[in-house]
């Protein structure tokens, strides 16, 4: 064995995973969308964001979705698709360095990234009742910017 894969580092992909699953569950909730919702916005099965919200894939795997998925997800809740990467701008380590599964749920705990997101209001703003109930996939989402707009 060479001296450079010796030292290189074994990720625990599961620790990644849990990370995963709890930004897609916080953006989802954050959006004021079910499984469902996010399902029909993103083309993806509420199956799957089940099993990814639960880091759980099959009998004994940590979810590992493919990039389409991630993508779609990404455009479902109108976020770039780095904002659902942990520890997207840092070194690939032994456990995922991020703490997003650690605290509070809300977007006061997600990581801030220097990717400038989000650049708007609308960027963590919850999606207006309307769109919820009947948004359609590919459609511009509307969203709630006041706790008293419905």
């Amino acid at each position: 064995m060479s001296s450079r894969a010796h030292n290189q580092v074994i990720p625990h992909w599961a620790s990644y995973g849990f990370n995963l699953s709890s930004r897609i569950r916080r953006l989802r909730i954050m959006r004021g969308l079910s499984q469902s919702r996010l399902a029909e916005l993103s083309g993806v099965s509420r199956s799957l964001i089940s099993m990814l919200e639960r880091n759980h894939y099959n009998s004994d795997k940590s979810a590992d979705p493919t990039l389409s998925t991630m993508y779609k997800l990404a455009a479902g809740l109108a976020v770039p698709p780095a904002v659902l990467l942990p520890g997207v701008a840092q070194m690939v380590e032994e456990v995922c360095p991020d703490n997003a599964g650690t605290s509070e749920s809300g977007p006061q705990s997600l990581p801030n990234m220097n990717l400038q997101w989000p650049r708007t209001r609308e960027d963590t703003a919850r999606y207006h009742d309307e769109f919820i109930a009947e948004g359609r996939r590919g459609q511009a989402p509307r969203f709630r910017l006041f706790p008293q707009e419905s």
